[in-house]
């Protein structure tokens, strides 16, 4: 093992600092989120106040008129980007940038927003250097996947599929379809109980859901899923109706498009993929839970007559395909077959 001092010229000791930061979980916490998909965490007091923040900020956004809400941040891109209501379930502000052109208070949740971003982003990448350590996965094999996604982009032709979403659901109605994430990583934080995370290890037979209340929840997505070969089980989750409804922020750390060809041999396989063929059959082997019900159903209508199962507990995790079949020069992956959130 290399020394971690040098001596100066004078015969000083001089400590040489790490390459890397030290690691953020412990080997016990990164194990379970590895096997579960899910991991309860505490946040730094700076990302805490953050969080305060912006609940407060959206607190007074979603207390606007409807057309108020849609004029200042327009739906686009299905249910990507702008602000989207969900009769009798929810309603929800989804930012891929900066907002410049929003009102004085749109605005000022824009910026704490882009706060928020940067801190959960930094919390996000921690943690997945501690889940590439574990599996030996050199930490700058994830340069080119992040790039542009660890601060909030200042404008739509800068954005990537990383996105932050503040959700506001209906009391006693506002739910979402058990489902997994579709990118690398999630944090989840809400106001009060709602969100269930699917423990496999826990009775009944096959698992049983865990209500994580308002602490912040740590999820793995399907992209680290498949970029582990399977070693990372995605997180799978659902939020269910509460009495008094619910607020909730929601961070997924999603793999920059920018660097398209990837190179798989840190991640233990001998070849190259185009990682906008992934994302797209990824994506593409999903319904998305945040739509509305009649889209809802006719997407998985869709999924169901190209052979997908719709509504295993675990389909995604347990399916036989690790990367698939020839996702070199455009071929994409056999996929899983649950949610999106």
């Amino acid at each position: 093992m290399a020394n971690n001092y040098m001596h100066s010229d004078e015969g000083e000791t001089i400590f040489i600092p790490p390459i890397h930061p030290p690691p953020l979980l412990d080997s016990l916490k990164v194990h379970r989120l590895a096997e579960t998909g899910a991991l309860v965490v505490d946040l730094p007091s700076a990302l805490t106040d953050s969080i305060n923040e912006v609940l407060t900020l959206d607190r007074a956004f979603f207390a606007e008129k409807s057309d108020f809400k849609r004029k200042e941040f327009p739906a686009a891109e299905g249910t990507e980007l702008g602000y989207y209501h969900v009769a009798d379930e929810k309603e929800y502000l989804t930012f891929r940038h900066q907002n410049a052109n929003a009102s004085k208070v749109s605005q000022s949740l824009s910026i704490a927003s882009a706060r928020f971003w940067s801190l959960a982003a930094a919390l996000l990448h921690r943690i997945l250097c501690d889940l590439s350590a574990s599996l030996n996965i050199p930490l700058e094999s994830w340069d080119n996947l992040l790039d542009g996604c660890l601060s909030m982009p200042a404008s739509r032709s800068e954005t990537t599929p990383t996105l932050l979403r503040l959700f506001n659901y209906f009391p006693g109605a506002g739910s979402a379809e058990r489902h997994t994430d579709t990118g690398l990583l999630t944090i989840c934080i809400g106001t009060a109980p709602g969100l269930q995370v699917w423990e496999p290890s826990a009775a009944p037979p096959n698992g049983n859901w865990i209500d994580v209340g308002s602490q912040a929840t740590i999820l793995i997505g399907k992209t680290l899923h498949w970029l582990s070969a399977r070693s990372l089980r995605a997180g799978l989750h659902r939020v269910v109706p509460n009495d008094e409804g619910r607020q909730s922020i929601v961070f997924a750390l999603r793999p920059s498009l920018r660097h398209p060809i990837t190179d798989l041999r840190p991640f233990g396989e001998p070849r190259t993929v185009d990682m906008r063929v992934i994302w797209k059959e990824i994506k593409g082997s999903l319904f998305s839970v945040n739509a509305t019900t009649k889209i809802r159903e006719a997407q998985k209508e869709r999924l169901k007559a190209r052979g997908h199962i719709i509504g295993e507990e675990d389909d995604w995790n347990n399916s036989s395909e690790a990367r698939g079949k020839d996702a070199v020069h455009g071929h994409g992956p056999e996929v899983g077959r649950s949610g999106c959130g």
